[in-house]
């Protein structure tokens, strides 16, 4: 089942919708904890061409 759910991943990724962007890593996460914890809704923080950005992971996209 894990190959499956793997190769599903991959021709269906998820939507990811941008938040915010911060300079360094450590405001990013903060911030995406702050996010979550108010919404609820899973967010990734991941490397940008400057800093780093929070991104909304899966569901639609607005």
């Amino acid at each position: 089942m894990p190959k499956l759910a793997r190769a599903l991943s991959r021709l269906f990724p998820a939507a990811v919708s941008p938040v915010a962007q911060f300079p360094n890593a450590s405001e990013a996460v903060t911030f995406a904890r702050q996010y979550l914890a108010q919404t609820g809704r899973a967010v990734s923080v991941v490397p940008a061409s400057r800093g780093f950005a929070v991104q909304t992971v899966g569901g639609l996209t607005e």
